[in-house]
């Protein structure tokens, strides 16, 4: 090969290295400083929960922590965890494990009360854990009404929660042995009401509601005088839960019916009754449709129920029951083997609420804490004038306005009276006097709209701080727990103020309470009253001689007339009042 060939073939070696470099740079090729990231991932998960049983009540929690583990049994952080519950509600702390390698999920059991089993499945990536939580504490409880063979009979049920709650809205199966199953629903109340026929024979009844079975027994009426096998009743008694109820509200009777050694007495024959004397008016849940009383027996934990409903007027009304160890021969509890037992009065509150203030108008004083007190009691009391009991009552107190002046006795006078003195003449040369035309002189509270902050135009006398003092009186309870009215409707208030202060202010108390969603208010309005032995006591000086709010003059604690300023009412305090007077500094 001549020089040129060699030169040929070392140019094309040339270019053929330079396209494979050129080929290891194109944009297919991996730059060897470029990393990727992976998402930390868990060989196996440790699960656990704090509780295996939640109340239905709906205010339990159970506390579900799940740890993330790596082969070597390390925690690993950042791994991704789902909790997932197949009823109920979770709340997880986060998406991923955090530096402990931790997530946690809070279960509740949301608003679905029904017994049943929560089934809570944990993964993460493919590996996955199960656990499970009870919901448990709902009572499904009959109340069986007995008739004569052949006859219209009806089971009434009730289902509450674990906090005595009625669970509404629920289906309802209920199955007579032989028939085909009834479905139903509760009512607001969570009561339902199962009709049937009278079979010939005891037959059993079976219903199953927010995954709670009852099982009773349906007994037509044959004159038996046998009641069981526990034994003759030594204990009957009567409750009602609530005592207290609005109109069109329900409340629910219950007979417990207990023989020797406390065991509970079954089959019972039970009329219950209202004794209204009032005339408030209701039904009773095992009334028949003529408003007869219908016989229910007591179950196997000696309990027989009805359930009471209120009707539209408000008073007291006291359930009854009269029983039998035997079948009832009349509806009207007259027989010779019928015993009556009364239970505890209701009250059932109309719609609307009146509440009203009282006083003997006496003052009590302490002298070791300088005060003087007037008692208050206020009643409650509804549409029907009934005694509201249990109504938690506020008493508030506001100053309107305040006064300036003295205590003197007039020449020959025989008490003390308030005056003003007033100033003549030129400044140095000044001579005071009582006034003969003004007792005291009035100013309107300088705290316009009560807010309790001094404000730009409200510090008319120039003082620095807001007059009057909201701490010179107060509204208390008489006694702990006296805000609430007691069996009367009645509640227990004192209205407390300094010795120093009376006659110097005027207080405007008011009571509120609430009942039903209804508020009523009442206002008690007074001057800050005296006692009268002390103004007829002219040996020694009253300690409310002088006016707290007086403008000393020349080193003199006695007041002067001043001028005042009308300033616009923002119309919080006493919309119908245009303006109030703010009394001006040294005229």
């Amino acid at each position: 090969m001549n020089f040129q060939g060699i030169q040929q073939v070392k140019a094309l070696l040339a270019a053929t290295m330079i396209g494979i470099v050129l080929g290891g740079c194109s944009a297919g090729g991996k730059n060897p400083d470029t990393t990727t990231s992976t998402t930390p991932t868990a060989a196996s998960l440790s699960v656990s929960v704090d509780k295996s049983t939640l109340s239905s009540t709906g205010s339990d929690t159970a506390t579900i922590t799940v740890t993330a583990l790596d082969s070597s049994n390390n925690v690993v952080s950042g791994a991704s965890v789902v909790i997932q519950p197949d009823s109920g509600v979770l709340t997880a702390s986060g998406t991923t494990t955090g530096s402990t390698g931790v997530l946690t999920g809070a279960l509740t059991i949301g608003s679905d009360h029904t017994d049943r089993t929560i089934t809570v499945v944990v993964t993460s990536g493919s590996i996955k854990k199960t656990l499970t939580v009870n919901v448990t504490g709902d009572t499904l409880s009959a109340t069986v009404g007995s008739t004569t063979a052949g006859s219209a009979a009806t089971i009434q049920y009730s289902l509450v929660d674990a906090g005595s709650v009625a669970i509404a809205n629920e289906p309802i199966t209920v199955t007579l042995t032989g028939q085909a199953a009834v479905a139903g629903t509760t009512d607001a109340n969570g009561k339902y009401t199962f009709s049937y026929t009278m079979p010939t024979a005891s037959t059993t009844v079976t219903a199953v509601a927010a995954g709670v079975t009852t099982t009773s027994t349906a007994t037509p009426t044959n004159g038996s005088t046998v009641i069981g096998t526990a034994g003759a009743v030594t204990s009957a008694s009567l409750s009602a839960n609530p005592t207290s109820l609005a109109t069109g509200a329900q409340s629910e009777l219950r007979a417990l019916f207990i023989g020797a050694s406390n065991a509970p007495i079954q089959n019972v024959r039970v009329h219950f009754m209202m004794n209204d004397t009032n005339s408030i008016g209701g039904s009773l849940s095992t009334d028949a449709s003529d408003g007869t009383h219908n016989v229910v027996y007591s179950d196997a934990n000696g309990v027989a129920r009805s359930t009471y409903t209120a009707g539209t007027r408000g008073g007291v009304i006291t359930p009854a029951m009269c029983w039998s160890p035997a079948d009832f021969t009349t509806s009207d509890c007259t027989g010779a083997n019928e015993y009556s037992v009364s239970g505890s009065s209701l009250t059932v509150v109309a719609s609307g609420v009146s509440i009203a203030w009282a006083t003997n108008g006496s003052i009590s004083e302490d002298d070791t804490q300088n005060i003087y007190s007037l008692s208050i009691v206020v009643s409650v009391v509804d549409a029907s004038n009934q005694p509201i009991t249990g109504s938690t009552v506020t008493g508030s107190v506001d100053i309107p306005r305040f006064y300036r002046g003295i205590y003197g006795i007039p020449v020959g006078g025989s008490s003390w009276v308030t005056g003003i003195f007033v100033r003549s003449g030129v400044p140095g040369a000044y001579s005071y006097a009582l006034s003969s035309t003004v007792s005291r002189q009035s100013c309107d509270n300088e705290d316009i709209n009560r807010n309790n902050v001094l404000e730009a135009g409200e510090d008319m006398n120039g003082s620095g701080a807001l007059e009057p003092y909201k701490a010179s009186v107060t509204i208390v309870p008489t006694s702990a727990g006296s805000n609430v009215t007691d069996v009367y409707g009645k509640a227990y208030f004192t209205l407390q103020y300094g010795q120093n202060y009376a006659s110097w202010e005027d207080v405007v108390a008011t009571f509120t309470t609430t009942v039903e969603g209804t508020e009523g208010h009442t206002t008690f309005t007074s001057s800050l009253p005296v006692p009268a032995s002390v103004l007829t006591t002219v040996t020694s000086s009253p300690v409310f001689q002088v006016s707290p709010y007086n403008i000393p003059l020349d080193g003199l604690s006695f007041p002067w007339i001043v001028g005042t300023t009308a300033v616009a009412n923002p119309g919080v305090i006493y919309p119908s009042q245009a303006t109030f007077n703010l009394c001006d500094p040294q005229q």
